[in-house]
């Protein structure tokens, strides 16, 4: 066999494996999205999913309490505890590695863009009492100890066309604004105005009335 006819079979190889694994991610992928349509309240049509797309429910929460509308783009973990709200507006998007988890209500306007590794947390996952905390450590996984319903909670409502950076954590009780923008990497602990930009850990303002 001459080179050449070697380099053409290990290339029609080659092809065929990336061929099969191609056939084994859609495979998933399209289980995975049935899931996800199987679990939570899909409006419209249009929704974007990946393998990193995932729901969780945990203490009487339903697919009721999840909802996103038409046209959304999810690639993260979202979960719901107690009946924990999420929405997400029509052609938002939220990237991979990023989270959402709701033990009240995490709102998320239109058009907002959610980049990867984010955060959005509407309570504080732990209590801040040292013994609930020591309790929760010695029971057993899956305990009503270890809920979010323990600890502190207060509503996220982020505004329309939003822009969220990588790595950034929005904290309970925080309203954005609308067309605001928060910087890669900030954790944002109080109210962002519309039309400004907040930057920073705690995240201030750094400009407002940005067009």
């Amino acid at each position: 066999m001459s080179p050449k006819e070697y380099r053409i079979i290990i290339s029609i190889i080659l092809l065929k494996f990336m061929n099969i694994l191609s056939l084994i991610y859609k495979y998933r992928l399209k289980r995975r999205i049935k899931n996800i349509a199987k679990y939570v309240t899909l409006r419209g049509t249009g929704h974007k999913f990946s393998l990193e797309s995932n729901v969780e429910f945990a203490d009487g929460s339903t697919g009721a309490d999840i909802i996103l509308e038409d046209h959304v783009s999810m690639y993260a973990n979202i979960a719901s505890q107690s009946k924990g709200k999420i929405y997400m507006g029509v052609y938002s998007k939220i990237g991979g590695g990023s989270q959402i988890l709701s033990v009240n209500s995490v709102s998320i306007g239109a058009y907002t863009a959610i980049a990867k590794n984010v955060t959005i947390c509407d309570n504080n996952n732990h209590p801040i009492s040292p013994e609930f905390r020591r309790r929760m450590r010695t029971e057993p996984s899956g305990s009503d100890m270890r809920l979010w319903k323990h600890s502190v909670s207060a509503p996220i409502h982020i505004g329309e066309n939003v822009w969220i950076g990588t790595g950034a954590r929005i904290c309970k009780g925080v309203t954005i604004g609308d067309n605001a923008v928060i910087a890669a990497q900030s954790v944002v602990t109080k109210d962002v105005p519309a039309n400004a930009i907040a930057a920073g850990n705690p995240a201030k303002i750094v400009k407002t009335d940005i067009k």
